[in-house]
């Protein structure tokens, strides 16, 4: 029988040639594994070795501590010091902080630490592209930003409970940008959805997602202010709550800052008989979407259909679209918040008006032709789907109301039957190509027509907003720290807004000769026509990571000194004239 294990740790001496030449002589500490059946080792010291060619150990320095290591690391006090950081994209975005006022707004409605938080974090937002915000821990090392003492997760978490409860802070944020607006604003309305994972937010609700990621959602509404490009406000609801709601709280804040002779430019979501009356009875001049298919508005539509074949009715910046007006005396009705004791009406009591309003009615064939191959198809697919055995219950949601509507559908024991519903298909083919909008305030069909596109520039906000400065989903975990991460994100799309705009008129003057001889040379209006090439066909986020690479070297020492930044070309050096930037 083999003899049982010890179970003692054994220590042996072992010597070990190395591919030198040397021999290294260890301490190897060992112990019997009986299951295994080999001894394994615990561990190896070198106690010494034996050189090449020679008999006699030499002892090794003992090894050192960690301690020891970072002591003995530290560098000999330099007579030079030197640092190095990216400024040229940082130049731009300071400049555009300073020309478009939103750091002075910052800066005077909080502490300095305060804004100088806030605005390292919208910066580096734009800078970045909207990359979440532990980026910044290590990207704040290479790029100047105003607060100077380092952000970490725990200052921006603070700070956005800070921020988010200080209400005056936000307001008073608000009212400085619409400081800027002048003469009348006009004002385009809209939401959009954020996704969220957090179950503690009491705002994240299951309703309509814009993302349609099956996720509960927050809505934010924003007044952004067509004629300057520029978001004006916004606020926060929960996600289940329709648009057509919210009109009431929107003009309440806009008196709240100052702008209570503004035009408010909605789309269908917001049109509701009360939402008019509401504006109407506020006295807010509006132009909002409308249904075709309200009855009134579709009775205006066949009373006036001839008119759209005449040759005034032709858009003339757009000549697919056909347009006319019709002025209406239109009855609302308004419930009293108040009691009227001259009229006698008491609180809480509906009140009866008429006013004037402008009903714009418009028609593209175009769209028409388009709008009735798409439900032709729709439909062809639905009743194949039916009859091939797919039940009503498994349609999407569009699909089982257009099969209500349009479609009527028998079964024969296993087999399903789908006949069209012509007369209902007429009816709907009847509104296509059709659009309305309705005003109290633009008599001209095409005027009103061409403010209303002009709304479309929120749609791409709303998307800056999603891609460019993290705003798809919420990050958070509270109600405060959410309100706070929102006025971060609004005032890094301040910035980029800013600088968007600032762009779009610059290549409008670029390569155009001006009168000025000396800016009409041939080889001026050649660079321009360079820039005005690369900014038309870089986006904005690129266009700030070229600048990226502009980086500035300081080196000092007792007696003197230096600095200097990385060379540019003409090209880019025209760019930054342009925007104003002085160069260095």
């Amino acid at each position: 029988m083999p003899a049982t294990a010890s179970g003692e740790i054994k220590i042996r001496i072992v010597h070990q040639p190395q591919k030198n030449g040397d021999i290294y002589v260890l301490e190897r500490r060992t112990l019997y594994d009986p299951v295994k059946k080999y001894n394994k080792v615990l561990s190896s010291r070198i106690i010494s070795k034996i050189p090449k060619g020679e008999d006699t150990p030499v002892p090794t320095r003992p090894r050192r501590s960690h301690a020891e290591k970072v002591s003995n690391s530290k560098p000999v006090s330099a007579a030079v010091t030197a640092s190095r950081s990216k400024v040229g994209m940082m130049d731009i975005i300071s400049h555009i902080g300073d020309a478009s006022g939103i750091d002075d707004a910052v800066y005077g409605n909080t502490d300095t630490g305060t804004a100088q938080k806030i605005l390292s974090l919208a910066r580096y937002l734009l800078a970045t592209n909207g990359q979440s915000l532990p980026g910044i821990l290590t990207w704040q090392l290479t790029h100047p930003l105003p607060y100077e003492d380092g952000i970490s997760e725990d200052v921006y978490h603070d700070l956005f409970e800070q921020v988010g409860r200080d209400e005056s802070l936000q307001q008073s944020f608000f009212l400085s940008r619409c400081a800027g607006i002048r003469d009348k604003a006009v004002l385009a309305y809209d939401s959009t959805t954020i996704s969220t994972y957090s179950e503690s937010l009491p705002e994240a609700r299951y309703g309509f997602n814009k993302a349609h990621d099956g996720l509960q959602t927050i809505k934010v509404l924003t007044l952004y202010s067509i004629e300057t490009r520029q978001p004006v406000a916004f606020t926060k609801q929960p996600g289940n709550l329709p648009d057509v709601i919210t009109i009431e709280n929107a003009l309440k804040q806009l008196d709240l800052l100052g702008l209570s002779n503004a035009e408010i430019v909605t789309d269908n979501g917001y049109y509701s008989e009360q939402n008019l009356a509401d504006m109407l009875h506020a006295h807010f001049d509006f132009i909002t979407l409308s249904k075709v298919s309200i009855k009134w508005v579709k009775k205006e539509l066949k009373a006036h259909a001839d008119e759209f074949r005449q040759t005034t009715s032709v858009c003339p910046y757009d000549t697919n679209i056909h347009g006319i007006t019709v002025m209406l005396m239109h009855d609302f009705s308004y419930t009293r918040k108040y009691a009227s004791r001259k009229k006698g009406i008491p609180e809480g009591e509906k009140e009866t008006f008429t006013r004037r309003i402008y009903l714009h009615l418009f028609f593209n064939p175009t769209k028409r032709v388009e709008e009735d191959a798409a439900l032709d198809h729709d439909l062809l697919e639905l009743k194949n789907q039916l009859e091939e055995g797919t039940s009503v219950e498994e349609l999407s949601a569009s699909g089982q109301e257009k099969a209500a509507k349009y479609l009527q559908i028998r079964h024969y024991g296993s087999k399903t039957t789908v006949a069209f519903n012509e007369k209902a298909i007429r009816e709907r083919k009847e509104e296509n190509g059709y659009f309305a909008l309705v005003s109290n305030c633009e008599k001209e069909p095409f005027e009103c027509l061409r403010k209303y596109r002009r709304r479309e520039t929120i749609e791409s906000f709303f998307e800056a907003g999603k891609q460019h400065a993290d705003g798809t989903r919420s990050r958070v975990w509270n109600t405060d720290t959410l309100r706070g991460r929102l006025f971060v994100q609004f005032v890094s799309l301040c910035y980029y807004e800013y600088l968007s705009e600032a762009i779009r008129e610059m290549k409008k003057s670029l390569g155009v000769e001006n009168g000025d001889p000396e800016h009409d040379q041939k080889e001026n209006l050649k660079l321009e026509s360079r820039l005005k090439s690369w900014l038309g066909n870089t986006p904005l986020y690129l266009i700030l990571q070229w600048f990226d690479t502009v980086e500035e070297v300081r080196i000092s020492s007792k007696l003197r000194a230096k600095r200097w930044t990385t060379e540019i070309t003409k090209r880019d050096r025209l760019f930054l004239q342009k925007l104003g930037i002085a160069e260095r």
